[in-house]
């Protein structure tokens, strides 16, 4: 049974706590706690499946201006942990560019533990404003770590087309513990990898956003790292050395001022999109008009691969279905 979550009369709002341990040949969760408007869900697992999996989501199903999340996940030796949501997270209206919604992550994968992030993406609507900092702590040899991280232009259906205030994200991976205290050089944290996005409004930047993203309707950058993830890397290498090269796969940004689809896609899913290997990682960066073939081409790989419906169950692309 997943544990109850603490009492969080006295939490700080948005303060979330999770800590994931193996027990015999499973993982079982000992820590889970959180405050409005966190929300963390446990789903109950089942062998043969050995892996956690809590749902973050918010009340509303989406954040408002002022809002501060700041989760901490510790996933022990051994252990196996993925973290999905329930659908896109909202991030609405600011009545000030100044105000902003901001999340946070600071997460320690240990020794052969494993964390996997395949979340829906960020959708900020128009006049919002967003700022997202996530940072991994890792044994640089064998801890693994799958994190996706993406955005979409807003409300469609409305009209919006990357119509916020501003929207950041950085992503920084580290060696070592993270822990403040350590004296010794030899163990304070060695940055691996950082990846810093920001997007905004003319307002910010002085550019049109919407001319920049070439009719682009999502964008975003997949992390793979650790030996329990090394096939997926390759799958990815693999599949980006087979594509045309420059000058011959020019279709989507060739066609930015044509209409974006409203409908599901059909036959193969059209995303812009590369991969290289650096620093032990294998960095992906995507774009596509539609989520939906974003989800398609990443469960198409994913699924091709094996590694994660095998070691963590099927459950763990449950946010790349359509």
């Amino acid at each position: 049974m997943p544990p109850k979550p603490a009492a969080l009369s006295d939490s700080t709002p948005g303060l979330g706590e999770i800590e994931a341990r193996k027990f015999m040949n499973s993982t079982s969760v000992s820590t889970l706690s959180f405050a409005y408007p966190l929300r963390l869900i446990p789903l109950p697992s089942r062998p043969p499946v050995h892996a956690a999996l809590i749902f973050t989501h918010t009340y509303g199903e989406g954040l408002v201006a002022g809002d501060e999340i700041d989760l901490h996940v510790k996933v022990r030796q051994d252990a196996r942990l993925i973290l999905l949501t329930q659908g896109n997270t909202k991030v609405y209206k600011s009545p000030s560019k100044d105000i902003r919604t901001t999340q946070g992550l600071t997460a320690k994968i240990e020794p052969g533990a494993a964390l996997v992030l395949l979340q829906d993406p960020i959708q900020p609507f128009k006049g919002s404003t967003y700022e997202q900092l996530q940072v991994f702590y890792i044994d640089p040899m064998y801890s693994n770590l799958l994190l996706l991280d993406w955005v979409c232009e807003g409300r469609t259906a409305m009209g919006e087309a990357w119509d916020f205030w501003e929207w950041k994200s950085r992503n920084e991976v580290w060696s070592g513990t993270g822990q403040t205290d350590e004296e010794d050089s030899h163990q304070k944290p060695k940055l691996l990898i950082r990846d810093n996005i920001r997007l905004g409004s003319t307002v910010i930047l002085g550019e049109d956003t919407r001319e920049e993203m070439y009719n682009l309707g999502v964008f975003g950058t997949l992390f793979i790292r650790g030996p329990m993830f090394r096939t997926i890397g390759k799958a990815f290498l693999d599949e980006f050395s087979h594509l045309p090269r420059i000058g011959t796969n020019t279709q989507i940004v060739a066609q930015s001022q044509s209409p974006r689809p409203t409908q599901l896609p059909k036959g193969k899913p059209q995303v812009t999109w590369t991969a290289a290997s650096t620093r032990g990682f294998v960095v992906v960066k995507f774009g596509a008009r539609q989520v939906a073939e974003v989800k398609m081409w990443l469960n198409g790989i994913l699924s091709k691969d094996g590694t994660i419906p095998r070691e963590f169950g099927e459950h763990a692309m449950m946010c790349l279905r359509i």
